[in-house]
C-alpha cells in the first residue's frame, strides 16, 4: 500500500506544479483514494493478492475498511471548508491528513508502531508544508509531504511475509 501512496501523493504533488490554480478541484480526492487501487493492481501484478483474499477473515482488513468510511464521513467537511476559504491548497491539507489517518488503527491492529509514527510525521510535515511554503507551490509541499511519509512506511512497516 506505500508504494500506492507514494505514487498517487507525488502524482498530485506533479499535477498540481504543472497546472497550479487550473488543477481541478477533483484530483486531491482521487489522490486520497488512489492508494488502495494502486497497491491492489499492483499486488495482482505480482500474483501477490493474499491479504486482500483475506478480506473479512482478516481483522486488521475489517478495521482499515471501517477507518475509511470514518474518513469519508469528514471528508465533507474539508470540501466545504476549502470551498469557503476558497483555497485549494486548504482542500489538499484536509486530505493528506485524513488520508494518513487511516494508518492509525491499520498500525494498531497489525500491531505495527509504523502506522501512527506515519500518521504523525505525516500530520507536522504537511502543517509546515502548508504554513511555511511559498503561495504558489503550497499544494505542491502539501503533496510531496504526504508522498515522502509513504517513502517512510515502505521501509518501516512490517511485510506480510515476516508477520506470517
Amino acid at each position: 500500500m506505500p508504494i500506492g501512496g507514494v505514487i498517487a501523493w507525488a502524482s498530485l504533488a506533479i499535477a498540481a506544479y504543472f497546472l497550479g490554480a487550473r488543477l481541478p478541484g477533483f484530483v486531491p480526492l482521487v489522490a486520497a483514494a488512489a492508494p488502495v487501487p494502486i497497491a491492489l493492481a499492483i499486488d495482482m501484478a505480482r500474483d501477490e493478492l493474499g491479504y486482500w483474499k483475506q478480506g473479512q477473515k482478516n481483522p486488521v482488513n475489517q478495521l482499515f475498511l471501517r477507518f475509511i468510511t470514518v474518513v469519508g464521513l469528514i471528508i465533507p467537511f474539508v470540501i466545504l471548508a476549502a470551498q469557503e476559504a476558497k483555497s485549494l491548497d486548504l482542500l489538499i491539507l484536509g486530505l493528506a491528513i485524513l488520508a494518513g489517518m487511516i494508518w492509525v488503527p491499520h498500525g494498531w491492529g497489525a500491531d505495527d508502531p509504523a502506522g501512527f509514527i506515519h500518521f504523525a510525521v505525516r500530520a507536522v510535515l504537511c502543517y509546515i508544508a502548508y504554513l511555511y511554503a511559498p503561495e504558489a507551490i503550497r499544494g505542491v509541499a502539501v503533496a510531496g509531504a504526504a508522498a515522502l511519509t509513504y517513502v517512510y512506511a515502505i521501509f518501516a512497516m512490517k511485510k506480510p511475509s515476516s508477520v506470517r
